[in-house]
């Protein structure tokens, strides 16, 4: 009967092990699965935040608020210089819908964050995309510079 006893202590011990060993693993397991879904969330977040729009109009408000840091103004002329090609021109007239493009320049111009490095960076891509706006866009940072006194 000792020996019995001892057999049934003995397997009820190993079976407390065994089950103990599954649950860790089980646990594990959705720990693991739980992070994955955290990830995927944030990856799908961070791409519907990027596959938001952002217009002309967005980033005129961004160099036009006194309050907008140089980094902030700095990624808004980035954008701009990629993602918003100027109109044609008809002939030697600037179309009326480039009006908001030239106002842009002015406004980083007369940013008080924008320093020169940018300034000329922003023109000097500008003036390589768009030859033909090379006048127009001269003009109008000269007169975001010169609001700048």
């Amino acid at each position: 009967m000792n020996g019995s006893i001892i057999f049934n202590e003995s397997f009820v011990f190993i079976a407390m092990v065994v089950v103990a060993i599954v649950l860790g693993i089980v646990g594990v397991v959705v720990i693991k699965s739980l992070k994955k879904e955290k990830q995927i969330l944030k990856t799908t977040t961070t791409q519907s935040s990027s596959d938001t729009k952002i217009t002309l109009e967005d980033l005129i408000i961004i160099v036009s608020d006194k309050k907008s840091s140089k980094e902030e103004v700095a990624k808004a002329v980035l954008y701009f210089i990629q993602k918003f090609p100027f109109p044609p021109k008809t002939g030697d007239r600037v179309p009326s819908n480039a009006i908001a493009y030239l106002k842009f320049i002015s406004l980083v111009a007369s940013h008080k964050k924008s320093d020169a490095k940018l300034i000329s960076y922003m023109t000097n891509e500008l003036d390589k995309l768009y030859f033909d706006y090379v006048s127009e866009i001269e003009q109008y940072k000269n007169i975001g510079l010169r609001s700048r006194i």
